[in-house]
């Protein structure tokens, strides 16, 4: 494997980490805006709609409604973006756990090949060893 591919390799990984962390982001980020604008109409609506209370008691009746939309939209909101966080998690598991059965399995075919080189070389040692203490002599023709 050349270094080039190698290297693509080894950063395949990271990319996807980066990507799946900005679409993670984008989509808290996107979330969170839409709360916000929502949260100000809301707030002007209840401007609106305190000014316009005929008593004491609809003011308060009117506060505690807005209140309790509020709290359940925030708790829709939070909800949400813990299952984006709970999914980007879950996506990034995968992407390591992938990066690291891919790195075990290259080290693996390296080590095997580093085996195998090793083993040619010893046997090839052994051979001019052998040759070398003992060099092959002509078998005698006659007697």
């Amino acid at each position: 494997m050349s270094t080039q591919t190698r290297i693509k390799s080894v950063l395949k990984p990271v990319n996807e980490l980066v990507v799946l962390n900005a679409e993670t982001t984008g989509s808290i980020l996107m979330r969170q805006n839409a709360f916000f604008g929502d949260l100000v109409e809301s707030t002007v609506q209840q401007v609106k709609t305190l000014s316009q209370a005929q008593s004491l008691r609809d003011a308060v009746d009117a506060q505690r409604a807005y209140m309790k939309e509020v709290g359940s939209k925030v708790s829709a909101v939070t909800r949400d973006n813990i299952e984006t966080l709970r999914e980007g998690t879950k996506s990034a598991g995968t992407v390591v756990k992938g990066a690291l059965r891919r790195g075990r399995d290259e080290v693996s075919e390296v080590v095997d090949s580093a085996q195998e080189q090793a083993s040619e070389a010893v046997n090839t040692a052994r051979a001019e060893f052998a040759e070398r203490v003992a060099p092959e002599q002509p078998a005698p023709t006659s007697f």
